[in-house]
C-alpha cells in the first residue's frame, strides 16, 4: 500500500505523511525505531524505514549497523547513535503521543484526526482517505466512513495500596502517581519535585500520597522488575527506601541492563533486607501481577504516559515544575472542609 500511497497520494500533494514511533512488539521493535531514528539523523530516516520492513530477519544490533553501511550511512556516527540510544527521548515521546491520541496497537493512522486502528484492504483504506480528502473540500463526509472512537469515561475507582503509600490516610488530599521506574521523565520528577511535596504537604499532613506503577516494557524492558523489587522489599518495611535507590541507579547503574535484576539484588543487600527474602520475592515474580494491575488501572483511567497524577481526582500529566503541583495542591485544600 505505502507506493500506491506515496505516487497518489503524497507526491501529488493531496497527503501530507507522518510517521511515529511506536514500538510495542517486544525489543527487536525498539532496536528497529533506534535504527531508524539515527538513519533518520543522517537524513536516510526512509530509506532505513523500507529496510527494516523488507528484512525483518536481519534485525539485530549487527544486522542493523550492516544495513547503515549498506544505505550508505556514515557507519562509525550511527554506531554511536545505536549504542548510546540517542534517539531514546524522542521515541519515548512518539509513544507517549500516540498513547494520549488512544494508539493500542499497530499500526493506527490518525487522518484529518480520525482514528483508523489495525491494517485495512488497500481499498477500504483509500477509499476513508478519499473520504476525508471530500470532507476537507467540501465540508461533507460520507456517512460510511469510519468515525473516531469515542473516549471512554475515565475509571477513577482505585484500589488500595499496600506498600506504596506515605503520609496520612485520612488527609484531605489524594495524591496518586502513576509512574515508570526507567522513565527518563519520572526521574525528573524525583529529582526536581517529589521531596518539595513530601515535606510541604505529606509530613505535614495534608497529602496522603500514593505510588502506582505504569511501566511502558514496549521501551523500557527492566522497569516491571523494578517496580516488583520495590514491593519486595516493600514486605520488609522499605518500599521508599528501594523506590529512592531505583531511581538513584537509574541512569547510571541499571537503565538498558540485562544484568538489572541483580543490581536490585544489590541495592537490596545495600538496605540491610533478608537476602533469602527477597530474592524468594523477586525470582518468584510474586508481585507481577499486582504491578499488572497498577498498569491496567492506569489505562481505565485515561493515562498515557509517564508520570502521571491524580490529584483529588483531578489529572495531572508530565513532570511539571513543583509550582504547577503546588498550585493543584492549593485548589484542592481549598475546596476540602
Amino acid at each position: 500500500m505505502a507506493p500506491l500511497l506515496d505516487e497518489a497520494y503524497i507526491q501529488t500533494g493531496k497527503v501530507y505523511f507522518v510517521y511515529k514511533e511506536y514500538p510495542v512488539l517486544g525489543q527487536k521493535s525498539v532496536m528497529a525505531s533506534f535504527a531508524a531514528q539515527c538513519a533518520a539523523d543522517q537524513g536516510k530516516f526512509w530509506e532505513m524505514h523500507d529496510w527494516l520492513f523488507q528484512n525483518k530477519s536481519r534485525i539485530s544490533p549487527d544486522g542493523l549497523k550492516q544495513a547503515a553501511r549498506e544505505l550508505g550511512l556514515d557507519g562509525a556516527a550511527f554506531d554511536a547513535c545505536f549504542d548510546d540510544q540517542t534517539p531514546r527521548p524522542r521515541i519515548q515521546e512518539d509513544f507517549d503521543e500516540g498513547r494520549r491520541w488512544g494508539a493500542r496497537g499497530t499500526p493506527t493512522f490518525f487522518i484529518n484526526g480520525r482514528i483508523i486502528g489495525g491494517l485495512l484492504p488497500k481499498e477500504q483504506f483509500l477509499q476513508i482517505v478519499d473520504a476525508v480528502l471530500a470532507e476537507a473540500t467540501s465540508g461533507d463526509l460520507p456517512d460510511n466512513v469510519l468515525l473516531p472512537t469515542p473516549t471512554p469515561t475515565p475509571d477513577l475507582d482505585f484500589e488500595e495500596e499496600t506498600h506504596a503509600v506515605m503520609g496520612n490516610p485520612d488527609a484531605p488530599v489524594t495524591m496518586i502517581e502513576f509512574s515508570d521506574y526507567q522513565c527518563p521523565f519520572c526521574l525528573r520528577y524525583f529529582n526536581d519535585t517529589l521531596e518539595k511535596v513530601k515535606a510541604n504537604y505529606v509530613e505535614t499532613g495534608k497529602v496522603f500520597y500514593v505510588f502506582k506503577d505504569f511501566p511502558i516494557t514496549q521501551i523500557h524492558p527492566q522497569a516491571p522488575k523494578a517496580a516488583e523489587a520495590a514491593e519486595c522489599a516493600g514486605e520488609q518495611g522499605q518500599y521508599w527506601a528501594m523506590h529512592d535507590r531505583l531511581f538513584q541507579g537509574q541512569q547510571a547503574e541499571w537503565n538498558q541492563n540485562p544484568d538489572a535484576v541483580n543490581i536490585f539484588k544489590g541495592y537490596a543487600e545495600e538496605l540491610g533486607l533478608d537476602m533469602d527474602a527477597f530474592n524468594d520475592c523477586l525470582d518468584s515474580g510474586k508481585y507481577a501481577d499486582e504491578v499488572a494491575a497498577d498498569l491496567d488501572e492506569g489505562l481505565r483511567a485515561g493515562v498515557t504516559g509517564t508520570p502521571s497524577f491524580f490529584i483529588n481526582g483531578q489529572m495531572v500529566s508530565g513532570a511539571q515544575p513543583y509550582e504547577v503541583f503546588e498550585q493543584v495542591l492549593n485548589a484542592a485544600l481549598a475546596q476540602t472542609p
